[in-house]
């Protein structure tokens, strides 16, 4: 009878043990589930799933560990969108939207931008691309960026941010050499640790 105890006290010691772990979830993580019919991109989501990816030609370009994370910055008269990812899980870049005119004071004012649309060409959205803290040479030629929906994320009832989603595709010259990011999404969440007001 008492090895039955100690086996039971011990299997209820994995158990919980095995089960905080599991549990053990932090709202900055990136949720990676592949798109089926876009092999190596995250799938489009409204969750704040913390996920980003694109195409870059025919190679995916997506979240992942050793790299930087997203962010938004506001300074001046602009509001420029971070979006950070990396190739082969090895060459971090970052994508930068720049919505000039444009500045919310935190997080919740991103709110506004909910079924926005922006066609890059134009003025109203400007694009950067990013390898580590060097700027590529980036034209674009055609495309558009949709936020498709923003919304509060809520844990136990407070507020944590505010998950921004939405596509993008555009043609560009990078260093002068034609290219294609095509089939890109974003589902990102955006709060204290990452929306940064500098006016």
């Amino acid at each position: 009878m008492k090895y039955i105890q100690l086996f039971m006290f011990t299997l209820i010691l994995v158990v919980t043990a095995g089960c905080s772990r599991t549990f053990d979830y932090r709202i900055s993580d990136s949720v990676f589930i592949e798109d089926v019919e876009n092999p190596g991109l995250p799938i489009y989501s409204e969750k704040g799933y913390n996920s980003f990816g694109v195409y870059w030609g025919l190679t995916p370009w997506r979240t992942g560990s050793g790299h930087d994370p997203s962010k938004i910055v506001v300074n001046d008269d602009s509001c420029h969108i971070h979006l950070s990812g990396s190739i082969d899980g090895e060459i971090p870049y970052t994508l930068v939207f720049s919505l000039p005119d444009y500045t919310p004071e935190n997080f919740t004012d991103l709110l506004s931008l909910n079924g926005k649309s922006f066609n890059l060409p134009t003025t109203e959205c400007a694009v950067s691309l990013l390898l580590g803290n060097s700027r590529r040479d980036l034209k674009i030629m055609e495309g558009e960026f949709k936020i498709k929906r923003v919304q509060n994320l809520y844990v136990d009832k407070e507020l944590q941010g505010t998950v921004l989603s939405g596509i993008f595709s555009f043609k560009a010259t990078v260093d002068d050499e034609p290219t294609t990011f095509s089939n890109g999404r974003f589902d990102m969440r955006f709060g204290e640790d990452n929306f940064y007001y500098l006016s």
